[in-house]
């Protein structure tokens, strides 16, 4: 008895290190993205949040998010901002516990003739936690604004599948409310969650579940897609349904599948065939085979997924078969898979009952899935680059804006390609201490503290000969503030004698008047055509921004801060700020 205990925890512990380790990766990628939310979060929560506070109108709350009902993400939303100050590290850790729980009904789901054997076992829970918490999804994990809509709106489905599944098997009326509530509730976080609909009815169909509750599946069906398609209209920057192309369609659809193992669009659209091919098998299979209820549960999720990718195709295949990999979509591509491979384990254990006869081949599949596991990694590893490296320019548009600059280029390049609802919410935000002004930035950054005095030993007057920077302009915004720019790079343009042979890391920009008292900072890593023109495409990133709070009498020299020195850099020129005024 007490080996059986011991055997019993070992393969605990090993189980929930197996579940941990993709989840880790996915808390590492949440850690570097941001405080500051972007992009389409603005013009959502100025639905119902305003200098006033939160709008007390219910009306203002049931607002649609381009096609979208949204009101479950708009309510998370709401308490985000009371309990974090509106941060986005709050938005992904509630996308991430929101996983956390799809995972375990994932888990559950799993038919108890896979449990049998325990490294199966272990095995299956591995490419669950792999798969829920997979890293091509990075835009949703990163963003929580767009994770919250995607996992939420996938949890109530799958949790209306295990509704309907336990309805299957015993048909009582909590199972029926319990599936169809949880269908709505999916409904009013994102459109994806239509698709439960024709899953609900076809069940109740092929099962031949009382009449009671197939009526109710197909009453409740056409009220919500009714409901759904009669408020429907196109977002004005989408493109026009009139116009579909049926080839544009079926091309988008594998590339939506196979996307999240390459960017690359013929291997992408490759494999997005070959996976559809085997849910054409699978379904034949389990339709010839008196429907055995094992396979429901993970057929149903298929079928979801090849819904929303259909629905993804009508409403977007207009923009190209490239939309077909953006990053926001791969939560549903992985469930799409990890069915599949739930569904390859269910046959080899009906074909072949013995785990021996089993491994001949798991081994192969494991191979297999192996492969395509490094290369999602490797997928949502870009992805998550990206999105770190963006979140690093953060500081920046909160400097600007707690000195009081309103920058919309700066908010454009930044936080969101439509800078005026961003703008809109300002006074709010500031007056509510919300991000991005919950800290003081001017006195707790990376760079330098405003109004600080650097020692004069640690100012080096002259750029060493593997850098070379220049302090272009000073556009003033008010009497006190201003928006400087330049550019500063490592020597690396054939056309120049000096090539360097160290890599130069750039830290920040300090901008000091004559005092050496530190008046604003700065970051590069923003495009120069010019100077990229003149000194070779290697420079045409080497643009550099900030943002500073001066006096009249100030003179103004940029000093740069690498990130392997100590000491400041002069940049060529300086600036007198009272020339301005």
């Amino acid at each position: 008895m007490l080996v059986k205990k011991k055997s019993e925890l070992t393969f605990l512990i090993i189980a929930t290190i197996t579940i941990l380790l993709p989840a880790f990766y996915i808390l590492f990628m949440i850690s570097k993205a941001g405080e500051l939310l972007n992009f389409d979060y603005w013009w959502m929560i100025q639905n119902i949040y305003s200098i006033d506070g939160f709008s007390t109108n219910i009306f203002d709350w049931m607002f649609r998010a381009n096609e979208h009902f949204v009101l479950i993400p708009a309510i998370i939303y709401a308490l985000n901002i009371v309990v974090t100050k509106g941060s986005n590290i709050g938005l992904c850790l509630a996308t991430f516990f929101l996983a956390c729980i799809q995972g375990i009904l994932l888990t559950t789901l799993v038919p108890n003739t896979l449990k049998k054997y325990r490294t199966i076992l272990l095995l299956l829970i591995l490419f669950i936690s792999i798969f829920n918490f997979t890293p091509a999804a990075a835009h949703n994990w990163m963003r929580g604004y767009s994770g919250v809509h995607w996992v939420i709106a996938n949890l109530f489905v799958i949790a209306s599948i295990f509704c309907v599944n336990k309805l299957v098997e015993s048909p009582q009326n909590k199972w029926l409310i319990a599936s169809i509530s949880l269908g709505i509730l999916g409904c009013i976080s994102y459109s994806t969650a239509l698709g439960i609909w024709p899953i609900l009815s076809a069940v109740a169909i092929l099962f031949k579940l009382p009449k009671r509750f197939t009526i109710s599946y197909i009453i409740f069906s056409i009220l919500v897609i009714g409901i759904y398609f009669l408020t429907y209209t196109t977002p004005s920057h989408h493109p026009s349904l009139s116009k579909l192309n049926i080839i544009n369609i079926i091309a988008y659809i594998p590339v939506y599948l196979g996307a999240i193992f390459t960017h690359n669009i013929p291997v992408a659209s490759t494999i997005g065939w070959f996976g559809l091919i085997l849910t054409g098998i699978f379904f034949t299979y389990w339709l010839f085979s008196s429907y055995p209820q094992d396979w429901l549960p993970w057929l149903s999720i298929i079928t979801y997924t090849l819904g929303t990718a259909l629905m993804a195709a009508v409403s977007r295949s207009g923009f190209g078969v490239e939309q077909a990999i953006a990053s926001r979509y791969a939560t549903l591509p992985s469930l799409f898979w990890l069915s599949l491979i739930i569904l390859i384990f269910l046959l080899l254990q009906q074909q072949q009952p013995t785990l021996k006869k089993q491994w001949y081949f798991v081994m192969p599949l494991v191979a297999v899935l192996t492969i395509l596991t490094i290369l999602m990694y490797r997928v949502g590893t870009e992805t998550f680059r990206e999105i770190a490296h963006r979140a690093t320019y953060q500081p920046l548009v909160g400097l600007s804006l707690q000195i009081g600059i309103s920058d919309p280029v700066l908010i454009k390049e930044k936080v969101g390609n439509r800078p005026a609802a961003f703008l809109g919410l300002v006074d709010a935000l500031k007056a509510d201490g919300l991000v991005p002004f919950n800290r003081n930035i001017k006195k707790d950054n990376f760079c330098a503290n405003l109004d600080e005095k650097i020692n004069s030993d640690l100012l080096t007057a002259k750029p060493p000969e593997n850098l070379q920077g220049y302090f272009d302009t000073v556009t003033e915004f008010s009497s006190t503030t201003a928006r400087v720019n330049g550019w500063v790079s490592q020597v690396q343009s054939q056309n120049l004698e000096v090539k360097s042979k160290e890599n130069v890391q750039i830290k920040c920009i300090a901008i000091l008047n004559q005092e050496n008292v530190v008046k604003g900072f700065g970051m590069s890593g923003f495009p120069r055509a010019d100077v990229a023109e003149l000194l070779g495409a290697e420079y045409e990133l080497s643009g550099w921004k900030g943002y500073i709070q001066a006096s009249t009498n100030d003179v103004l020299k940029a000093y740069v801060k690498l990130k392997n020195r100590q000491d400041w850099i002069a940049l060529t020129n300086q600036h007198s700020f009272d020339n301005l005024n």
